[in-house]
């Protein structure tokens, strides 16, 4: 997917009015721009970081940024992890952050599909026993879930199950996205979208993730569509709740959500989910979705401010 496409896209579907209709408060502030997170290291008590754009693209380390978070832990800043990731269990995701250098433990890792196994356990669906079918790559520990899932490894699987769960889009192409609107067009089943992302940024251009294919799905009657994720306000109510837990287990004092910074790449995500939170939020631009851009004209053009712009 190119850029100029996914802005349009989340231009399009993913507004303040879209998120979170009249309740959101685009408050008129000015971003302040610092080279990084330690320039601005007494602003905030704890942080919220994006994964992808963030901590890493692709498979590849955002350069410099392990000291960084490392040296901000180290000064007693709890430092959180909140990615739209739903193709594996966070205690998963997690392993991987000490292998790219960061000192991050496994329960300070916040993932969608957190959010999505809220709901899913309590689901109608899950309560009669009934059968979801994951879009997902295989080894995405769906053992882990608190409901029967199988893995749709063949589009003949679609008519078999009794709800979808939409975690990752990893070998998902237009072919089999047609054989599931189909499915669903002959019987309407709820879609429970584990990653909202439109896209993801890469080593080498961005990916086309779960939410952009979720979109194709909304006009098909008697669908259900539920995303869980950034921006929705469903991730951001469990990250508060799973942060408050965290640290009263050490007994440490949960800060205010204003000593809270929620950092990332994309403005519809990441910044306005934490802005409709009530947290501060930072911009990061050099290495996710608005590297190359001006990210002035973008924030302008949105109406999605953060608090603070880094890396320029």
């Amino acid at each position: 997917m190119d850029f100029k496409t996914a802005w349009n896209i989340y231009q399009a579907h993913y507004s303040p009015s879209d998120v979170f209709g009249d309740t959101y408060l685009n408050l008129s502030k000015t971003p302040q721009k610092f080279p990084d997170l330690l320039a601005i290291k007494d602003e905030f008590d704890a942080l919220l970081l994006d994964g992808f754009g963030v901590l890493n693209v692709g498979e590849s380390v955002i350069a410099d940024m392990p000291r960084i978070i490392n040296t901000l832990k180290d000064m007693g800043k709890h430092i959180f992890v909140l990615t739209n990731g739903g193709s594996r269990a966070s205690v998963v995701i997690a392993k991987k952050y000490p292998s790219l250098g960061y000192n991050i433990d496994p329960e300070y890792v916040i993932s969608s599909r957190d959010a999505l196994e809220i709901c899913l356990k309590d689901h109608p669906i899950t309560r009669k026993n009934g059968l979801w079918g994951a879009i997902v790559m295989p080894n995405s520990q769906l053992d882990m879930l608190p409901a029967s899932a199988i893995y749709l490894d063949n589009d003949q699987d679609f008519d078999k199950v009794d709800g979808f769960l939409f975690l990752g889009s990893y070998a998902w192409n237009n072919k089999r996205q047609a054989a599931l609107a189909e499915s669903l067009m002959k019987n309407p089943r709820p879609v429970l979208i584990g990653n909202p992302d439109i896209c993801a940024p890469l080593e080498d251009g961005l990916s086309t993730e779960p939410g952009f294919y979720a979109l194709l799905l909304e006009a098909i009657d008697g669908v259900e569509l539920t995303r869980f994720g950034k921006p929705f306000p469903n991730i951001y109510a469990h990250a508060l709740d799973k942060m408050a837990k965290v640290l009263a287990a050490q007994q440490k004092p949960m800060p205010d959500k204003q000593r809270i910074l929620m950092v990332g790449d994309t403005l519809h995500t990441d910044i306005l989910g934490g802005n409709g939170a009530g947290m501060k939020t930072a911009l990061m631009t050099d290495w996710g979705f608005l590297r190359g851009q001006d990210a002035t004209l973008f924030i302008h053009e949105s109406q999605i401010t953060p608090d603070f712009i880094l890396g320029v």
